[in-house]
């Protein structure tokens, strides 16, 4: 049988109608994707965090007058009270209303005031139940007449490399926002002022400020892990190099078992962890007994309150002593946290190993003939 050209277009036709009418039939409608659902049960456990809180700084004309002209002997000694905002994200683990987050999100002074929004827009005040710097989580609760939706922390990802992580949070106060990506590394080490963290998650999707504390999952909705930073720069040849898909989160086993501690101690199930006051810490890996300042000490020693933390004792043989630290000094910082009392000392004391270098801001005191002016230098001390 002979067919016409015209023929062969209308057979051609049909076949293309056919095929397209299949792929149609086929087609996935929006509502039934996998990771569409996947997100829509795991949205309502997701929480915003706003925190406010008060920061004492200097008075501006006395940071002006301790760098030209020796403030911590001529300056008011006046402090202001500076308001610090951040925001943040959640995840709810329990009914009763416990929150899991980055601790970075909630301590921020030590007065702080924390406010969550929850996925159906209700707002709560929350309170900080515990915060671990060197683990970077933290626990909070809020409390109202009611249960709440909540993730459970018994559904882990295998984490395997490759699989789909899907970032759910508050990034850059735009809430409820969804990032999908994959999980590119496992066990990563990363380095931010004095802290280390180790054994972390990378992945390529987007995480950007406010996203931290919000919670990694896979595509079947199971937990891979909590959001808590990313690597926006890494330092190159003279100048500085923008880096792109790079965020870490915290693995969801770390995440699980350390609600489960703080759970306990919560509600008193569990004693709290013994913990070594930082002062003897310090004292210990680096021979350094400081001293909180005092009005009547401020006075004795000419230099203005609030300044630092007076070097009270150096005990022969230790870094400190080596690097020529003396009794009635004044330590300002340690690393890039300002000292004034035993609690500004810097949780990185305790995660020095032996070895590990920490800078040390000291204030003293210079007589040249009848003028005394005060100075401050930088050392660095290495634990013992």
């Amino acid at each position: 049988m002979k067919t016409t050209r015209s023929g062969w277009w209308r057979i051609v036709s049909a076949v293309l109608l056919l095929v397209g009418s299949a792929m149609t039939a086929r087609a996935t409608p929006p509502e039934e994707e996998m990771n569409v659902k996947t997100v829509a049960a795991v949205l309502p456990a997701v929480v915003n965090i706003y925190t406010e809180s008060f920061v004492e700084v200097a008075d501006p004309h006395d940071q002006f007058i301790e760098r030209f002209f020796g403030g911590a002997v001529y300056g008011s000694g006046r402090t202001l009270r500076k308001p610090v905002r951040s925001l943040g994200s959640g995840l709810l683990v329990s009914p009763e209303g416990y929150i899991v987050t980055n601790a970075h999100v909630v301590q921020r002074a030590r007065q702080v005031t924390v406010k969550v929004t929850l996925h159906d827009k209700s707002n709560h005040e929350a309170r900080v139940l515990r915060a671990v710097e060197e683990l970077d989580l933290a626990l909070i609760k809020i409390d109202a007449e009611r249960t709440f939706p909540h993730f459970d922390l018994s559904r882990l990802s295998p984490n395997l490399l490759a699989q789909t992580v899907i970032a759910i949070g508050n990034p850059v106060g735009y809430e409820s926002s969804v990032s999908k990506g994959i999980l590119s590394a496992r066990d990563r080490t990363l380095r931010f002022g004095d802290m280390v963290m180790e054994g972390l998650l990378q992945t390529d999707a987007a995480i950007n400020p406010g996203n931290s504390g919000g919670p990694l999952i896979d595509g079947a909705g199971q937990l891979v892990g909590l959001s808590t930073a990313k690597m926006g720069t890494v330092a190159g040849d003279n100048r500085m190099i923008q880096v792109e898909n790079i965020g870490f989160a915290i693995p969801g086993e770390r995440v699980k078992a350390f609600v489960e501690e703080s759970v306990g101690i919560a509600t008193g199930r569990l004693p709290p962890p013994p913990e070594e006051a930082l002062s003897e810490v310090l004292f210990e890996k680096f021979g350094l007994r400081l001293q909180e300042l005092t009005p009547d000490l401020a006075r004795a020693f000419a230099i203005r309150p609030g300044t630092g933390m007076i070097v009270a004792q150096v005990r022969p043989g230790t870094p400190a002593e080596q690097a020529g630290i003396e009794r009635g000094m004044v330590v300002t910082a340690i690393g890039s946290q300002r000292v004034a009392r035993d609690e500004d000392l810097p949780r990185a004391l305790a995660r020095a190993r032996p070895g590990d270098p920490v800078s040390f801001t000291v204030l003293f005191r210079v007589r040249q003939g009848p003028v005394q002016s005060a100075r401050i230098a930088q050392v660095t001390l290495r634990s013992l």
